[in-house]
């Protein structure tokens, strides 16, 4: 099943503020509906807690209020781990109230998509066959 791939292309900034990150900031190309670029910042990453949190800065609708989320790999068996992920999304207004249903349905949908591609790569290696295909289709449309 061909499910949307969310991140397209990201690409990593700043100097990084946590020990063991690569940098402080990450600008986003999103395939989403209704935006195409968001601006995220690093606001946790500890590699002893296998922990990572991030908030989006810029580049969501306007009546989002607060977006963000926290990713940690948490040790089942010696040889099984799981992601546990913590969203928190906020909005404001009439449009945030009318909204709120639908981008809880969206957001649900984007972080079982990225769950699934998580665990395709660190159990194979290799992304997913959605995100290939996406990917594909990206570098299609780019020549």
């Amino acid at each position: 099943m061909y499910k949307r791939q969310n991140v397209d292309h990201a690409v990593g900034s700043g100097s990084p503020e946590f020990e063991g990150a690569v940098c402080s900031k990450r600008t986003c190309d999103v395939n989403v509906k209704g935006f195409s670029k968001i601006n995220e910042s690093l606001t946790k990453y500890d590699v002893s807690t296998k922990t990572l949190a991030y908030r989006v800065d810029e580049g969501m609708p306007g009546f989002v209020t607060k977006a963000k989320n926290e990713w940690q790999v948490v040790s089942v068996s010696d040889s099984q781990s799981k992601l546990v992920m913590n969203a928190e999304f906020g909005s404001k207004g009439l449009m945030g109230t009318l909204m709120n249903g639908m981008m809880k349905k969206k957001m649900e949908k984007t972080l079982e998509t990225v769950l699934v591609d998580a665990k395709i790569f660190a159990e194979t290696g290799q992304v997913s066959d959605a995100k290939r295909k996406r990917q594909e289709q990206l570098k299609k449309k780019a020549a």
